[in-house]
């Protein structure tokens, strides 16, 4: 793989904005659940357009929460990359170092 480099300080600005995309789908899902009207204001006559409502609702709750697992996941594997590159770079600058002591 010749010529491949990575920059650590960009992944972890991609990390930084995923975690600031996972933290504003979480305060939507707050917001939305807020906004939800109680059950008693949909009156008699609402009531069939309350039963509809809930269930488009609750299926729009558990598909904001998955997104935000899943942006927390993909936050967890680039901290996992950054770290691996970090601990690569580091054995190979220790490698680096043994061979021109050898040399001497």
């Amino acid at each position: 793989m010749s010529g491949f480099r990575t920059d650590v300080d960009e992944i972890m600005v991609c990390r930084s904005r995923l975690a600031e995309i996972r933290e504003r789908a979480a305060d939507i899902l707050t917001l939305a659940e807020d906004a939800n009207p109680e059950w008693y204001i949909w009156g008699l006559v609402g009531a069939p357009f309350a039963a509809w409502y809930w269930t488009y609702a609750d299926d729009t709750y558990e598909h904001l929460a998955m997104m935000g697992e899943s942006l927390q996941d993909k936050v967890d594997a680039l901290d996992c990359t950054v770290d691996n590159y970090k601990q690569t770079d580091q054995e190979i600058a220790q490698a680096l170092a043994s061979i021109r002591e050898l040399l001497g």
